[in-house]
């Protein structure tokens, strides 16, 4: 199986456990990074956990 590099938008709520409104309100404000991919977003693997240590404390 191959090895996961970057999550489709749905995927990465499922991962961390937020919904999908929240992940565009982060992508909208610029604390999560993403790219584009024809018309589908991607968060590459080290943007998520970037975003992820952002909110530790």
């Amino acid at each position: 199986m191959s090895e996961v590099r970057a999550y489709r938008v749905k995927d990465f709520c499922k991962a961390y456990g937020i919904s999908r409104s929240f992940a565009y309100q982060e992508m909208q404000a610029g604390r999560l990074k993403y790219f584009k991919v024809g018309r589908m977003r991607l968060i590459s693997c080290e943007a998520a956990e970037a975003w992820r240590q952002s909110y530790e404390t």
